[in-house]
């Protein structure tokens, strides 16, 4: 019989915040952020209203720290393919076809977590009709637009390749794409999958990496 492991109370209440974050994410992005109670997330995650606010102070709070963490996963996966290793057989980094390649593909399939994209245009609507609400988003987004910029120039210099325009300006017109991409899907509009990753990495390879 497998033994049980037993966690930390850290351990217990760092899985108690996730799981609630998890509730969170799939009810705003069904539902709503405004529709969403607290106790629908607390129920969701299977833990009580005091569990809920053990970790958060309220809704909106849960919210930021959701973004927070969207942020810090994609960021995360856009720097292993930094650190990925060059096929086997080669020393140093990867070559600059393939580490720009491997780009490419991360960024034409992130419009599709349907659950992400509705959780980003919730977050958007939610800043544009709640005051209080809308500086902490500005500065979530500027924090996500500083760090594409760095990501790109960390890009450039391990690939060996000169970008052909500003980090800052490929930064915006990456996340600006993606977020016009995320529109289409989920309303349902044509083009398909297939074909809005096409045009994706052929608009981010034209933008990034043509002269």
């Amino acid at each position: 019989m497998k033994k049980k492991i037993r966690l930390t109370r850290e351990q217990s209440r760092e899985q108690t915040r996730q799981r609630l974050l998890d509730a969170a994410r799939a009810l705003f992005a069904a539902q709503g952020y405004a529709a969403t109670s607290v106790e629908q997330v607390a129920l969701e995650a299977g833990y009580t209203r005091g569990a809920f606010y053990s970790n958060f102070q309220d809704k909106t709070d849960i919210f930021l720290a959701l973004l927070r963490r969207e942020h810090e996963r994609i960021m995360g996966e856009l720097q292993a393919l930094l650190d990925e290793p060059a096929p086997e057989g080669r020393e140093g980094p990867p070559p600059p076809d393939l580490l720009e390649s491997r780009l490419l593909a991360r960024y034409a399939r992130m419009h599709q977590d349907s659950q992400l994209l509705a959780l980003m245009l919730e977050a958007r609507l939610h800043a544009a009709r709640d005051a209080a609400f809308a500086p902490h988003f500005r500065r979530f987004r500027e924090d996500l637009l500083d760090a594409v910029s760095r990501y790109a120039q960390a890009f450039a210099q391990r690939a060996g390749l000169a970008l052909s325009m500003s980090p800052e300006d490929l930064a915006f017109g990456f996340m600006a794409l993606c977020d016009g991409c995320a529109l289409h899907r989920l309303s349902g509009s044509p083009p398909g999958d297939e074909d809005i990753e096409r045009i994706l990495r052929a608009f981010m390879k034209r933008m990034a990496f043509e002269p």
